[in-house]
């Protein structure tokens, strides 16, 4: 059933239908036209094979019926008390019993001059001499000549000068020496008669061959045929080897193709062939194939007509469903879904939200002082405004969400997976675009400026269902309004309060790092011999108002309000020109970290930003290091986040990923992108000493950096504790506020001078002690 409505709502298909029928029907006809064709050529080839068959029975009969003929006279010659007989005697005996014989030629015998002795035609023999035919001489130059069969020849006397062909045996005296022949000669005329009867059509042919390719008779019958011969042409050996068989071939004497089956005739150097013409096999095949091809055309061309006029017929219907679906869902003005839709829409999300346990937010947006508008510029501009405030409601709707006209000047907007920060966010770019002014006349350069209230209710804390969620939606627009429009109101007063805070704080953000009110502190990084390795620059941010803000506090603020890609580049510049500052002073830090994220990769200029920034100050790529979270590199479908990555791995910059098994941690990555160092996440170094756990991932964290050849760094060391475990299990670097909390640059400055006198003392004392040691071991 599903398949079925598919197929009456696609006019494509009727169309497709329709080829695939067409194909089929041509396909079906192609075959049978075929196979009809193969029949016509088998049908032929058992006709041929048949006639050749009964005509080589009735020629062999009748050849037979000479020689025996034949030998009998030589018989009756060579008996020695028929030799005392008169003449006349010996004919009756000679000739008695061969009167079938009689009827198909002339019997006769000569002496060894090649006259004639006996004849079959007259009881005194005729004063013939056959001394210079080829049937004579054949004999008389061999005695193993057998029975030969002549070429055709003209009589030398008699009524008829038809070509005619003889039979002759050889007759030897006692001593074996030569005596003459014994001769049968055989109208060709004969086989004319006989094969005159058969059906060959308008272009068959029946010849008969001596071995040697000599034509001794063909139908249709042609005098010049007679004695021509065939040895020439290629399918002439196969014919005189077999004993029978068929081929096709074009005829050497009237280049006409046939169908030819042939037959040896018994022991005789004799070939009967009968020719079919392939014209005349294929004609009503011809006829056949032109009506039943006429009829396929109609019944292809019927139906791809047919077809085209279904699928035109439900293309219309479609196109009216389409209408009235558009009629009865969308609103006509703004094209935007109407009310009917949004419940629609509305329960597809909240089945999403249950079945994945997530939230999202209804917006209800409502045009402030609208009817101000209809009532100034008329219902003409009303309407264009609300057409163009729709086009700007669509750029915030992303696949899973929906947006629609409730009517009037209101619009609801449902974000789906969204909490109350991402909310309050939407809805202040919301405000931000609908005041934008609009053009009324862009030639008069008139515009308007509007604004908008929206209240915002969030599942499942304000409403389960939609309708409770649409009213406290519409109740909270209506606080919006009556607290002076042009603002945001959540249904709750906690969210109230959390939006409004995190608006604060986004507000704040922005203008103290414009004004690089914020700072740089640096942590120092060092090895397992408390020599400095490096620094990471972490920021931080005071406010005159609301005092210390941890930055797990706005760096969540500054990637949500896009503000993120601004900061990360103050804090590159300011480490960068901090670290050529402390080498100025004679300080030397082996290198800078600075953490970056993902927007900052999905940059195509940001490996360029970072190489403009080291040679800004002077610094060379293998002084600084980056930081990334294991979410900015985890997706893979980023392909701008591959680039950047091995661009900025190509300036030879390296590459370090923080806060590692907090993640995703997928070790397949670690071997795909050019990472230098993993940082064991502080969350498993501060749970040394108390969780296993904690100490096993740990643990595990170094097994993994040392079996891929990466440096690996504990961040987060506040004990010595942890320090002793992660230094028995070969971890590389540490970091923590057991070697320094973060300090400011000056402070960091100092901690460098102290830090560099106490590594030096350290330095000696170990080789002091190594001293003693090797003194000890000379010793004993």
């Amino acid at each position: 059933m599903r398949i079925a409505s598919s197929f009456l709502k696609t006019p494509a298909l009727f169309i497709f239908s329709g080829i695939v029928i067409t194909l089929a029907t041509t396909s079906v006809m192609v075959f049978s036209l075929y196979q009809m064709r193969q029949d016509a050529m088998l049908q032929a080839r058992n006709a041929t094979t048949n006639l050749a068959n009964s005509l080589e029975k009735e020629t062999e009969r009748n050849l037979d019926v000479f020689q025996l003929a034949m030998r009998e006279l030589a018989t009756s010659i060579n008996t020695p008390a028929l030799q005392r007989l008169p003449l006349h005697v010996r004919e009756l005996v000679a000739f008695g019993a061969i009167t079938d014989a009689k009827e198909l030629g002339t019997l006769y015998a000569t002496d060894a001059g090649g006259n004639l002795i006996f004849d079959s035609r007259s009881p005194v023999p005729r004063k013939v001499n056959v001394s210079d035919r080829d049937y004579f001489l054949a004999q008389q130059q061999s005695r193993d000549a057998g029975l030969y069969l002549s070429k055709p020849f003209l009589p030398k006397e008699g009524d008829t000068q038809k070509p005619t062909i003889a039979l002759s045996l050889r007759l030897d005296r006692d001593n074996g020496q030569f005596a003459g022949i014994v001769a049968s000669t055989l109208r060709l005329d004969y086989f004319h008669e006989m094969f005159k009867d058969a059906i060959l059509g308008q272009h068959g042919t029946i010849t008969l061959l001596r071995t040697d390719g000599t034509v001794l008779m063909r139908q249709p019958y042609h005098p010049a045929d007679v004695g021509n011969t065939l040895a020439g042409g290629h399918s002439f050996p196969p014919l005189v080897q077999a004993e029978q068989g068929n081929y096709v071939d074009i005829a050497v004497l009237d280049h006409i193709e046939r169908l030819y089956s042939f037959k040896r005739i018994g022991n005789y150097p004799l070939v009967v062939v009968v020719g079919f013409a392939t014209e005349d096999i294929y004609a009503g095949w011809h006829r056949r194939a032109v009506a039943i091809g006429t009829v396929t055309v109609v019944i292809d061309v019927l139906s791809i007509w047919l077809s085209m006029m279904f699928a035109r017929l439900l293309r219309r219907r479609l196109e009216m469903e389409s209408q009235l679906q558009q009629l009865a869902w969308f609103d006509s003005l703004t094209g935007l879904p109407n009310r009917i839709q949004l419940q629609r829409e509305a329960l597809r999300v909240l089945a999403h939200a249950k079945q994945s346990a997530s939230n999202f937010a209804t917006l209800f947006i409502d045009l402030d002082r609208f009817k101000r508008v209809n009532d100034t510029q008329g219902h003409a501009v009303g309407d264009e405004v609300l057409r163009e405030i729709a086009e700007r409601l669509r750029e915030f709707i992303h696949p899973g969400d929906s947006i629609s006209r409730l009517g009037g000047d209101e619009f609801l907007v449902i974000l789906q997976n969204c909490d109350v920060i991402k909310a309050m966010h939407i809805a202040g770019r919301i405000l931000q675009t609908v005041r934008q002014p609009l053009a009324l006349d862009s030639k008069r350069g008139t515009h308007i400026t509007i604004t908008a209230s929206i209240g915002i209710a969030i599942y499942p804390y304000d409403g389960q269902s939609t309708d409770v969620l649409l009213r406290n939606a519409d109740m909270a627009m209506y606080q919006a309004k009556s607290g002076g429009r042009n603002r945001i109101h959540f249904y709750s007063p906690e969210y109230e309060r959390k939006a409004r805070e995190h608006l604060e704080l986004e507000i704040a953000l922005q203008h103290d790092l414009k004004a690089e009110a914020l700072s740089v502190v640096y942590q120092p990084r060092v090895d397992a011999k408390g020599v400095l390795y490096g620094a990471e620059a972490l920021v931080r941010w005071y406010n005159d108002k609301m005092g210390f803000i941890p930055p797990d506090c706005f760096i969540p603020i500054a990637e949500e309000s896009g503000l993120i890609a601004e900061l990360d580049d103050w804090v590159l510049d300011v480490a960068c020109r901090q670290l050529a500052a402390w080498r100025a002073l004679g300080l030397a830090p082996p290198n800078i970290s600075v953490n970056v994220c993902a927007m900052d990769l999905k940059r195509s200029d940001y490996p360029n930003f970072v190489a403009r920034t080291l040679a800004a100050h002077g610094l060379a790529p293998e002084d600084l290091i980056l930081e990334m979270t294991e979410r900015a590199i985890f997706d893979e479908a980023a392909e701008d986040i591959r680039t950047s990555i091995e661009q900025i791995h190509a300036l030879g910059v390296m590459l370090a990923i923080d806060d590692f098994g907090t993640g995703y941690s997928s070790l397949n990555y670690l071997q795909r992108f050019p990472i230098k160092e993993l940082k064991i996440d502080k969350s498993f170094i501060q749970g040394i000493g108390d969780h296993a756990s904690s100490e096993s991932l740990a643990q595990t964290i170094i097994n993994i950096g040392k079996t891929l050849k990466l440096t690996v760094v504990a961040e987060g060391v506040e004990t010595q504790a942890q320090r002793d475990f992660l230094s028995r299990h070969d971890c590389d670097l540490y970091q923590g506020h057991l070697i320094s909390p973060p300090l400011p640059p000056d402070d960091f400055a100092l901690w460098m001078v102290g830090h560099r006198h106490v590594a030096s003392a350290r330095t000696m004392a170990v080789e002091i002690d190594a001293g003693h040691k090797a003194k000890k071991i000379r010793d004993a």
